[in-house]
């Protein structure tokens, strides 16, 4: 009997490690000039209907500035839980103007949606042995022709949008983003995730040094 000789492919092992939440920057704009204060004292406002999320989301800011040195709040430590609700506009920016901070961030959730999205099959085949049994060889040929079926899976989306404005009489826009992320583990995920991706926008554009 003749000798098959097979050659096993080397075995390549790869280790995933756990990502984190990925959020993508969709939009950005900023004002040419802008105030050399403007980040001297920043309160963070979440608008968002869970109250989870907001929270954390402003707590997740409030930490990443803080890392590059900007004194900043959250609504929710100044305002309660309940934040600006149900306190009038002439009362906020009275409190405001009359404190010693130097601008407002607004972060706000203004869209969130389920997408359904097609994963399509993969196919490879692996001919890494020689042999001289042609039935043999037609079986690990036939074996080694890998298929994997594609699949449906739903995606939730977070559209979040950040706006920075002056405190004083114009409440001037400065800064205005919005990002994308897609299926965050959890609220301090997406917070996190967030806060990160505006802060390094921030940075580049130099209104956090």
């Amino acid at each position: 009997m003749k000798k098959i000789i097979i050659l096993f492919p080397v075995l390549l092992v790869l280790i995933f490690t756990g990502c984190g939440t990925s959020t993508k920057l969709t939009s950005s704009w900023s004002v040419n000039n802008p105030p050399a204060d403007l980040m001297n004292k920043v309160l963070v406002v979440g608008v968002m209907a869970d109250r989870e999320e907001r929270v954390k989301t402003e707590q997740a800011m409030v930490s990443e500035l803080k890392k590059y040195g900007i004194n900043a709040n959250s609504a929710f430590d100044l305002f309660g839980p309940r934040g600006f609700n149900g306190v009038e506009e002439e009362e906020i920016a009275s409190r405001l103007r009359g404190s010693d901070y130097t601008s407002v961030m607004i972060v706000s959730l203004i869209n969130k949606d389920k997408e359904l999205r097609y994963v399509p099959g993969t196919y490879y085949n692996r001919p890494y042995y020689y042999g001289s049994s042609r039935y043999y060889r037609r079986y690990w040929t036939l074996y080694d022709n890998v298929y994997t079926p594609g699949y449906y899976t739903t995606t939730t989306n977070y559209v979040l949008e950040a706006e920075i404005y002056t405190v004083n009489d114009d409440d001037e826009l400065i800064y205005s983003a919005q990002t994308r992320t897609t299926d965050p583990a959890n609220a301090s995920s997406l917070a996190e995730s967030f806060s990160e991706t505006i802060v390094n926008e921030l940075r580049t554009k130099r209104l956090v040094r």
